[in-house]
């Protein structure tokens, strides 16, 4: 049985791929694919869980490693950048070691990375290390899933039972680790929540070393080829990227040399990289630009899927801070507000996909969720206070979840919904590094603006306070009386009345940071509209659905 669905010619070793993946596919029971499925699915489950819950720890994090907001940044920011290589490289991985060896091989790099982070509970440099490592490790589980959960199982109600079951999986993590993250945190230490992954990644090594058959499912030629300059281009490229990007409001841009040499060097990186990897004398590229140039839906939806990605990042970056910094909710509270977030995105996606997609094709599904997210970011722009009751937070972010579950998947089936299989490999790897790098870049943008608008809202609050002296000197006054009162005889009214107000202006400057995030988000939310007026991307219902939960 052949599983060939798509709409642009074959080259000969694609027609041989699909032939040699249906005759595999062939031999496996219903009962095993299903096993092979869950496997990979768990593993996924765990680092996804995991990405989304370490917003909720990062200001205990922040204290025990004395570093600053700009510094605990890379604790994402490296990851990210670990994962997007590990995402680009997963394809090209698969293809040299097989299937079975990339997994078992990333899965004990995501361990190693694990065990340095619950072993670097004092040093910064120990932490970012093996955040990388984690990264590194983490970045084949996802894509790995959803090629499975496509390449196994054909349309139907076959594919449907799969997916669900897949989708219970992760939505068991999802909604279980950022409470239990937080709670672990606030109980004992942030250091020990990493832990957590550990019994479920040896289960999920033992599954996978038992149930995914050894080999490959491909080579084009009788001599195995590794792309080894494709490879070690585009880490060079995309590092020196992230560092530009993460260092340059710091380091006033293209005033320092250093940013100025690293830009530089991305960019020789990337046009290098494509040359390589577009020549036909490469028997086996590392993203294989060919293929995924000639596949019209993914060319055209590029932009709007790392749009997406970028909303994605910084909204889930901003919130956890604003409900630890602004609010002053504990860890586990913070979980709880996280947990109700992904249960929003779950169900999100589930409604969409069963009732909505099939129906009305993937663009009106983004179109429909980039209107819901703008409604979301709005209203988080007028609720926002120091003193917001749970009550309305609850519900904003429930639906901030919601919104993003059509705009997740519309873009996936948009994009990638129609490709064959022997194009699927690449293509579901495109797009997945494609949306990773916005999410990269999201992250990066969040936390460049909230530095940038912090210092500029410090300073008009200080100079507004300057202009009302009779007002300030007034309230400093009556802190100095509640601190006399109540300080006892070594108290320094004076000095503590002094504190607080500089305690109220940092919190009201770090809340009006972030709700220009979010008004940012907004502006995003609006900009994918553009997009897809101009690209025009053409998606019809279709019961070939191309599952992507994140």
């Amino acid at each position: 049985m052949s599983f060939f669905a798509g709409g642009v010619p074959l080259e000969e070793w694609e027609v041989e791929y699909g032939e040699r993946v249906s005759r595999s596919i062939a031999e496996l029971s219903e009962n095993r694919k299903l096993l092979i499925m869950l496997s990979v699915g768990l593993v996924a489950g765990i680092e996804v869980a995991n990405r989304l819950s370490i917003n909720v720890i990062l200001p205990d994090l922040q204290g025990n490693v004395a570093g600053s907001s700009d510094d605990v940044s890379w604790v994402l920011i490296l990851y990210n950048l670990g994962f997007l290589c590990s995402m680009a490289l997963s394809a090209w991985m698969t293809r040299v070691m097989g299937a079975r060896r990339h997994l078992l091989s990333s899965l004990a790099v995501y361990a190693v990375g694990v065990l340095g982070s619950f072993l670097s509970e004092h040093s910064l440099t120990l932490l970012l290390i093996s955040r990388v490592i984690m990264g590194f490790g983490g970045g084949a589980f996802f894509v790995r899933s959803v090629i499975l959960s496509r390449m196994m199982f054909p349309p139907g109600k076959t594919r449907i039972f799969a997916l669900t079951c897949l989708y219970v999986e992760f939505t068991f993590f999802e909604v279980l680790y950022p409470t239990a993250m937080g709670w672990i945190s606030d109980s004992m230490h942030w250091n020990y929540a990493f832990l957590l992954d550990l019994p479920f990644l040896a289960i999920g090594a033992f599954m996978i070393w038992k149930y995914v058959p050894w080999g490959y499912l491909y080579l084009r030629s009788e001599k195995s080829y590794v792309d080894l300059w494709g490879a070690g281009l585009l880490i060079a490229g995309l590092s020196s990227l992230q560092i530009a990007l993460s260092r340059g409001q710091r380091d006033e841009w293209l005033d320092s040399r250093f940013i100025v040499i690293t830009l530089s060097m991305a960019l020789f990186c990337f046009m290098v990289f494509l040359w390589w990897d577009w020549r036909p004398e490469n028997p086996a590229p590392v993203l294989h630009l060919r293929l995924i140039w000639r596949y019209l839906p993914l060319r055209a939806s590029l932009m709007v899927i790392m749009v997406v990605g970028a909303i994605l990042g910084a909204g889930l970056f901003v919130l956890p801070q604003y409900l630890r910094h602004v609010q002053d909710y504990s860890a586990t509270q913070t979980g709880g507000f996280v947990s109700v977030y992904t249960a929003g995105l779950g169900i999100g996606l589930v409604v969409f996909l069963r009732y909505f997609v099939p129906r009305f094709g993937g663009t009106k599904a983004v179109i429909f969720g980039a209107l819901l997210m703008f409604a979301c970011c709005v209203n988080f722009v007028y609720i926002w206070t120091p003193t917001t009751p749970t009550l309305v937070l609850l519900p904003s972010v429930f639906f901030q979840g919601f919104a993003l579950g059509p705009m997740v998947l519309g873009a996936a089936v948009m994009s990638t919904g129609q490709a064959a299989i022997s194009e699927l490999n690449d293509i579901s790897t495109s797009f997945f590094f494609v949306r990773q790098l916005g999410n990269t870049f999201g992250v990066t943008a969040a936390t460049v603006l909230f530095d940038y608008r912090t210092t500029l809202h410090s300073s008009r609050l200080e100079d507004v306070a300057n202009r009302l002296d009779p007002t300030l000197q007034s309230t400093l006054a009556q802190y100095s009386s509640i601190i006399a009162r109540n300080g006892g005889a070594g108290s320094n009214p004076d000095l503590g009345a002094l504190q607080l107000f500089q305690s109220n202006v940092i919190t009201q400057s770090q809340l009006l940071s972030y709700i220009d995030i979010f008004f940012g988000l907004a502006v995003l939310s609006a900009l994918i509209l553009l997009l897809l007026l101009i690209a025009r991307p053409k998606s019809t219902p279709s019961a070939v659905l191309h599952f992507h939960l994140w």
